[in-house]
């Protein structure tokens, strides 16, 4: 399961409205996140969310602050602060207000000061020649590439690749992004995305005949992927209106939560969730096609959606007369499609998704009603493994859930219990306790069963999906001292029933402890402890019955971000993991050293890395700075160097330009990736270009 901490929006080099705040113990959650995961997660679709906040800073006087908590920026704790603070002295007026409200600490205020305002604009009723007129546009070009040329891209006679189509990419080796955007205050929001991935044909004409005839009419005319989406809110009973391209989100993640879960380290594990938001990233996935609407009738909310989109699958048979796909065996998340089998599978069955949520507020306490059914024009097979046995086989799925919170003044209690149409069930429990305005307790109780089948479900879990799962959460934070906080969680989990890398019934437990103190505004010291155990299957090839083993790791960092002066900032950071596998312990370390330099009165600034690493086993995964709307969160595998260059120049006050330029070199390889990704060479070299245009 994809699922992050994130306090506030990335980027400390680039963006200067949100220079001042510390995102070092963000970055830090997104490693450890994609670390747990093996993979480099796919960030944009949140990233786009505190884009949005600080293209449209909420008003922390009204009723949309609770934003803050969907993107985890404050917890429910200090929202209720808020308001109590309101109701007691009237609307905040100045920032220092913030300061006298219990519970809000100096990073947490750091953290939202660029994404709020005070008493904003009226929301006066809507006119077109405004909308017109004071509507903020904006247009975002990006390109990147490999600078190796990777086995895909060799060159090869026609004929050969009419007999292997899949022996080479179809397209050339550039990423290209581009996308349009629109927003009128907080009220209308409308766009589209274009994207070529590598390796990507750009235009038919591209392909040579014979691959053409080949795909036939899976052959698709320019860019892979295109995404529109329109948004209007506060149409007098009408909150929210979506057409085109939206994700949904309710509840706890347990019946209905595309894309991407936010969760906190050693906090509270609430979701306070929007319920429908626009699509705006590249991710050909995690989104649905169609219209929803949110209607408000007083306390009472009622949403509904329908979403009709052509989706990706492995496609298994088909119709032996007219064609039709009848079965598949799974439904494509990766959005690539270079070479001819690829292209075989993109958009080859019809999913379809409509349903609704029913929810009542009052005071603090919310209880809410999901009901969704998905239809697949083919049938949907995945028994190819034992392990499987309890995945969803069929065309239709329906499921429902009840969610609720409720919050008696130190006290927050929340949960989810769902259910799929062929009776499984998945169910959790949670309870946040606040003894004091400086130290909160968590404790959530997860019981997912074997059975439980969801298409968009992406609630709390050790695993991918919340399935075959029950375990125990732990979290505390406790602030020591106004700039000094210990954030501590431990997760116990165990499966009844077999998984992909354990073919028993098996069980793990994650520790985590770290130790942040913020000495100022541009300063901040952190050092962290983790201790990881799971069952996996023994790697032994020459025996029959398989059996499991206890795989522990551990890892300790320290980091250290300082400023020498008010143009440069210093990163430094050494990071060593011990681990203990079945053929014996293996070590591995990282260590880098950032330079950041952004004068504040300059239109341009540079961020330099160099870091040197050493992995015996696995990867070590690391943030890096990136272009602006851009996340990265590499893997480092093997022994080498990497080092990068990122550049931002303002041409002028509506155009600016930001690059990067990265290497990494190996000392034990000559041969880095696989299949058509293979490189053959001891280095891997990238580059990134953007423009943005804001008018």
């Amino acid at each position: 399961m994809e699922k992050m901490f994130l306090f506030i929006i990335i980027f400390i080099a680039y963006q200067d409205v949100i220079a001042q705040i510390n995102n070092d113990l963000i970055i830090n959650q997104m490693e450890r996140i994609s670390e747990s995961n093996n993979e480099e997660n796919d960030y944009s679709e949140i990233i786009e969310d505190y884009w949005n906040l600080t293209d449209n800073p909420v008003d922390i006087n009204s009723d949309d602050i609770y934003q803050l908590i969907d993107l985890k920026l404050i917890n429910i704790f200090q929202l209720e602060n808020i308001k109590k603070y309101r109701k007691d002295y009237g609307d905040i007026l100045f920032i220092e207000e913030l300061y006298e409200i219990e519970g809000l600490d100096t990073i947490s205020i750091e953290i939202i000061k660029p994404l709020i305002c005070f008493q904003r604009e009226s929301s006066s009723k809507i006119k077109l020649k405004d909308v017109l007129r004071y509507g903020k546009n904006k247009i975002l070009l990006e390109i990147d590439q490999s600078l190796n040329k990777k086995e895909g891209y060799r060159d090869i006679e026609d004929s050969v690749f009419y007999m292997n189509p899949n022996s080479a990419y179809l397209g050339s080796p550039q990423r290209i992004y581009f996308r349009y955007n629109y927003t009128f205050r907080d009220k209308i929001e409308a766009g589209f995305v274009l994207e070529k991935d590598p390796g990507e044909y750009l235009f038919r004409h591209n392909i040579n005949d014979s691959i053409r005839k080949l795909l036939g009419d899976r052959c698709y005319t320019s860019f892979d992927f295109f995404s529109f989406h329109a948004v209007a809110k506060d149409i007098k009973f009408i909150k929210t209106l979506a057409i085109g391209d939206y994700k949904l989100s309710m509840g706890q993640g347990l019946t209905m939560s595309s894309g991407i879960a936010l969760t906190t380290n050693g906090g509270s594990l609430l979701r306070r969730n929007k319920k429908i938001i626009a699509s705006k990233s590249a991710n050909e996935a995690h989104y649905f096609r169609g219209i929803a609407s949110t209607l408000k009738f007083k306390d009472l909310e009622l949403t509904i959606f329908f979403s009709n989109k052509k989706s990706d699958a492995n496609v298994v048979s088909y119709d032996s007369i007219n064609g039709d796909i009848l079965e598949i065996s799974s439904l494509q998340q990766s959005g690539l499609h270079r070479t001819y089998n690829e292209i075989s599978d993109r958009k080859s069955i019809q999913q379809q998704l409509y349903g609704l949520n029913l929810s009542y507020r009052i005071s603090n306490f919310q209880i809410g009603y999901t009901l969704h059914k998905t239809d697949l024009s083919a049938r949907l097979n995945q028994n190819d493994n034992i392990y499987k046995l309890f995945h969803f086989n069929g065309s239709s799925l329906v499921n429902q859930g009840v969610d609720f919170y409720y919050i008696l003044e130190k006290v927050l209690l929340y949960g989810e219990i769902a259910m799929s149409d062929n009776k499984g069930l998945a169910g959790l429990i949670g309870v946040t306790i606040l003894p004091t305005g400086y130290i909160e307790f968590n404790v959530l109780y997860r019981n997912y069963t074997k059975d439980y089948q969801c298409f968009y479900s992406n609630a709390y879990a050790s695993g991918s999906k919340p399935r075959n799962e029950e375990g125990f959460y732990f979290g505390n934070i406790i602030s020591i001292a106004p700039n000094c906080k210990l954030i501590t969680n431990l997760d116990f989990n165990r499966s009844q029933w077999i998984k992909s890398s354990a073919y028993s019934p098996s069980d793990g437990y994650e520790f985590n402890t770290q130790l942040n103190y913020q000495a100022n505004k541009n300063t901040l010291f952190f050092i962290e402890y983790r201790n990881k155990g799971k069952d996996k299957n023994t790697s032994n090839t020459e025996i029959y019955q398989k059996y499991l083993v206890k795989e522990k790791t551990n890892m300790i960092r320290f980091h250290a971000t300082y400023s020498l002066s008010n143009d440069i900032t210093l990163k430094n950071r050494v990071e060593y993991h011990f681990n203990k596998y079945e053929d014996g312990c293996h070590n591995s370390y990282l260590i880098y050293q950032d330079i950041i330099y952004a004068p504040p009165e300059k239109r341009y600034n540079l961020s330099f890395r160099y870091a040197i690493f050493d992995t015996e086993k696995g990867s070590i995964y690391t943030y890096e700075n990136d272009v602006l709307h851009a996340f990265a969160v590499g893997g480092l595998t093997g022994k080498g160097v990497r080092t990068y260059l990122v550049g931002k120049v303002k041409l002028w006050e509506q155009l600016q330009l930001s690059s990067k330029i990265g290497f990494t070199f190996y000392d034990n390889k000559n041969e880095i990736g696989s299949g058509l990704e293979t490189i053959y060479n001891n280095f891997r070299g990238d580059c990134k270009l953007q423009l943005i245009w804001s008018f």
